[in-house]
């Protein structure tokens, strides 16, 4: 990263790496060079560092197995714990905070920013339900500039995390009949 304010370099991804859950709970793209450190436990639960040198620059990705789907009431709960554990963090300003809505899927995503050693960190944080799980994906900066110097490849990162393996294979070839006119895209 570079301290020339004025005109930022941006990292740029080199080469992709698709990581697949052996329970086949959960998938994500990520940026080859970024090292992967996952947690010797039975459901996923993953830290991504895209420098080895700036650890509090991450990415975290967890699956927690609530042994039933979450219920609609139940929606109130987890959105006054998730306020209520973003106020614990010190100098939390929360900048927004809203529900998430998808088809047999709910969630909520927030941005804010928090001190951390006297330092304002930036986070974006996205938890969602899908059957029987909770998946949550936390972004975190170091720094406002640290974050915002990785946000574009965060972002990507975060918008690939889906709730099945990915089968390259399987997906080239619904590409392929989808040229051909076999398979319609919405």
């Amino acid at each position: 990263m570079t301290t020339d304010s004025a005109s930022p370099e941006r990292p740029a991804f080199t080469s992709v790496s698709i990581y697949n859950h052996p329970s086949g709970l959960l998938s994500f793209w990520y940026a080859s060079e970024w090292q992967l450190y996952a947690a010797p436990t039975a459901l996923p639960a993953l830290t991504l560092t895209p420098d080895p040198g700036d650890p509090d620059s991450h990415i975290a990705i967890a699956v927690q197995d609530l042994g039933a789907p979450l219920a609609a009431k139940e929606r109130p709960a987890i959105l006054e714990g998730v306020r209520e554990g973003l106020s614990k963090l010190d100098g939390c300003v929360i900048e927004s905070l809203a529900e998430l809505r998808q088809e047999g899927r709910w969630g909520l995503e927030w941005h804010c920013t928090f001190l951390s050693g006297g330092q304002r960190c930036r986070r974006r944080g996205r938890i969602f339900f899908s059957d029987r799980y909770q998946y949550a994906v936390v972004l975190q900066g170091s720094s406002e500039a640290h974050y915002a110097y990785w946000q574009g490849m965060f972002e990507w990162t975060m918008l690939t995390v889906g709730t099945a393996p990915f089968a390259l294979q399987g997906w080239l070839s619904a590409a392929d009949e989808s040229s051909k006119g076999g398979v319609q895209a919405d």
